[in-house]
């Protein structure tokens, strides 16, 4: 770096003078190597010099030399001496009319490097001077000239050397009396931030910690210092608004209603009233009010979008919600790094500027900056909170997740909510959730999450797949007990997972069952060994009776769906459910082609009458068997009512339709597996030629059908 007592400024303008030196001197030196006639000069290596000059003179300029440390220019000045001295025999020696260069040197060195430096320069240029005597022999005019010169190159060293003292002195002094201001800067802040912490315990570590991770941003998005000094000023002030919050609503430890979230947005605007009555920190205000805005214009208090927010603000948006997400608060505990992470990315582009959340997620992914939230919390480390914080916080989310699983209706959807839960209150590195097949043999993952740890990249949901009584998890599953288990890889139920490490593992397994029929298994894994408690397993027992109950609900409730939409005679979907899939076909893809077809099968009476309801319901289901047996994927078949059936052929045309109607009538007269043939009558109609209407269709297809029929008869 330059020394304290030049600035990259001077250093810079000092170099801009020495290109323009090297660019004027070397045209002038060539051009009076030519005035005079007789005289003994080398043009060849002069042109040499000449253009050597000229290149310096452009790395002079055009290189950032105020980023560059000033003693490194010490061999440069030496070998430009060198270039001199060979410029001087070249152009005659003791006849040369370039030894006054020497003093040119002397004082851009005594003006950019240590006096002791330029002492070496005299005298180097002192012996340099003096050898084309002792080459060319005694030269009184030009021995007078050097000793001019000599002299001068001493008076050129100390000038420079004292006016370089004197600037340093200068430097220190206003040094002094910068930080001297800027503490009283800083002073003004940390008054403003212990009013505000004196309000809201918390708030204060966070704005620290929000404000050294902003800056570790805006570094790493090539801020000057000076921008980022005002950054930090700005994030540790963030909140200072909240002081004019009422403290109900500041400390409320759950969710605000519609009133207090309007009180809540008025906190930026009142914080740009506190720093404008501070004349030094009027730089701030944008960015104190705009540090809730978000990227796609959905902030407040102002709406702003995009680049239209200022940049710090933007930055300490990002790291304002890092550090929330990552802390401790009397509503929650804080969230995994993982997930923070993860809803970091997923929000890029929406919440947060794309570049802003790149540059975080790089810091936070190098640790530049350890975050670590409140004062006991840590985001890279999972650990317990206080015993009772701790149950009370999972007291509280239990009550929560209960609420949301009462509006969840499928079973997946239920498996996802109660998964999500596990994994925001228990430290894992797997959490999966198994559900009994069918066959009540295999246990199949439906819900799968991971920190995306190398032990585990062969898992999936195919790997996972076990059977009852295999395995630590079937082995849960067969004895409907929890299993805490410290070291599963040595336990002497455990199965090596195809596709994984051998590693040090800790497991929680808990059955799910309902009125003592199994449901599921849910487990959760972290590497390591002696990872859970059996407080553990006793939150995991709690959390799986309320997956056994939101399940078995979502499963009531979609047998009922399935049940209102079937005939239970022949499985076939139900009336209601055919003009439900034909409406919502008609509103789709109104352009389409598709055909109805509508079947009545004939005598069904006598064949009740001559051989029972049971030998007709058989005819029934042998009907709907055939038909089943004809669709295509896409097609639909329902029971109309009685011996009525109807179909729904998407993408069918007329001719389609009839060849269609004729094959199904002919296997139904032909069939073996009944008392006698079945004959039916069908009807045809299709879109939109016979209708553009459901009503309009189904009509169609009835006339024909019964026109079929009395052409029968």
């Amino acid at each position: 770096m330059p020394r304290a007592d030049i600035s990259p400024l001077l250093q810079r303008a000092t170099f801009r003078i020495a290109a323009v030196s090297f660019w004027g001197i070397s045209a002038i030196v060539m051009a009076t190597s030519y005035i005079v006639a007789g005289v003994a000069v080398n043009y060849p290596v002069e042109w040499v010099i000449t253009g050597l000059a000229c290149v310096a003179g452009l790395v002079c300029w055009f290189v950032p030399w105020q980023k560059v440390a000033i003693n490194r220019f010490i061999p440069v000045v030496f070998a430009g001496l060198l270039m001199l001295t060979i410029g001087v025999f070249a152009t005659g020696g003791t006849r040369s009319h370039l030894t006054v260069l020497y003093l040119v040197v002397l004082v851009f060195t005594a003006s950019m490097l240590p006096f002791r430096v330029a002492l070496a320069v005299l005298a180097y240029s002192a012996v340099a001077g003096t050898l084309p005597v002792l080459v060319d022999g005694w030269d009184g005019a030009y021995v007078r000239s050097l000793i001019m010169v000599m002299a001068s190159m001493v008076i050129c060293a100390f000038i420079p050397a004292l006016v370089r003292r004197a600037l340093r002195e200068e430097n220190q002094l206003a040094e002094r009396r910068r930080q001297e201001l800027e503490g009283s800067y800083l002073a003004t802040i940390e008054a403003l931030a212990a009013a505000l912490d004196a309000k809201d315990r918390h708030t204060e570590a966070h704005s620290r910690e929000t404000a050294a991770l902003s800056r570790a941003v805006g570094r790493h998005l090539g801020l000057t210092d000076e921008s980022l000094r005002f950054l930090e000023y700005a994030a540790l002030l963030h909140d200072i608004g909240k002081i004019g919050i009422p403290g109900y609503v500041l400390n409320k430890p759950g969710p605000l209603d519609d009133e207090e979230t309007a009180i809540m947005r008025e906190h930026p605007v009142i914080g740009e009233r506190i720093v404008a009555s501070v004349p030094f920190l009027s730089r701030i205000r944008p960015v104190v009010r705009a540090e809730h805005e978000r990227w796609d214009g959905g902030g407040y208090p102002d709406g702003l979008k995009g680049e239209t927010i200022p940049v710090e603000a933007r930055i300490i948006h990002a790291c304002d919600a890092f550090q929330a997400m990552s802390s401790d608060r009397p509503y929650r505990r804080a969230r995994p790094l993982e997930w923070i992470l993860r809803e970091i990315g997923a929000q890029s582009g929406k919440q947060f500027d794309p570049t802003v959340a790149q540059a975080l997620l790089d810091v936070i992914e190098r640790r530049e900056v350890v975050v670590t939230g409140t004062a006991e919390s840590n985001p890279h480390e999972d650990r317990p909170l206080a015993e009772a914080h701790s149950w009370t916080h999972h007291l509280d989310a239990i009550q929560q997740l209960g609420a949301r699983l009462s509006s969840v209706v499928d079973v997946p959807h239920v498996c996802e909510t109660i998964g999500k839960a596990i994994t925001t209150l228990l430290p894992y590195d797997q959490c999966r959730i198994y559900l009994l097949e069918d066959d009540a043999h295999t246990l199949q993952a439906v819900y799968f999450s991971d920190t995306k740890r190398a032990e585990y990249d062969g898992v999936n949901a195919e790997t996972l797949a076990i059977e009852v009584g295999q395995g630590i998890t079937g082995w849960v599953a067969e004895t409907k007990q929890g299993a805490l288990v410290g070291d599963s890889e040595r336990h002497p139920k455990a199965v090596h997972i195809p596709g994984t490490t051998d590693a040090d593992e800790s497991m929680l397994a808990v059955p799910v069952i309902f009125e003592d029929r199994l449901i599921g298994v849910i487990v959760i894994v972290k590497v390591g060994l002696h990872q859970y408690s059996g407080d553990h397993l006793r939150l995991m027992t709690i959390l799986a009776n309320q997956a056994a109950v939101s399940i078995q609900n979502a499963r009531l409730i979609e047998r009922l769906a399935m049940t209102a939409r079937t005939d239970p005679l022949t499985g076939l979907a139900n009336r209601r459910a055919f003009e439900q899939e034909l409406e919502e076909h008609l509103h789709a893809i109104p352009s389409q082609t598709f055909a109805v077809i509508m079947l009545d099968v004939d005598d069904l009476k006598r064949v009740n009458d001559a051989f029972g309801h049971a030998a007709g319901d058989d005819v029934l289901k042998r009907v709907a068997s055939i038909l089943i047996d004809r669709l295509r994927e896409g097609d639909m078949v329902s029971r109309w009512g009685g011996d009525e059936f109807v179909l729904l052929l998407p993408g069918m045309d007329q001719v389609g339709a009839v060849s269609l109607a004729r094959r199904i009538g002919g296997t139904l007269l032909h069939g073996d597996a009944i008392v006698q043939p079945i004959s039916a009558s069908i009807g045809i109609a299709a879109f939109p030629s016979d209708g553009t209407t459901a009503a309009a269709l189904l009509a169609a297809a009835d006339r024909s059908m019964y026109q079929e029929k009395r052409q029968v008869a």
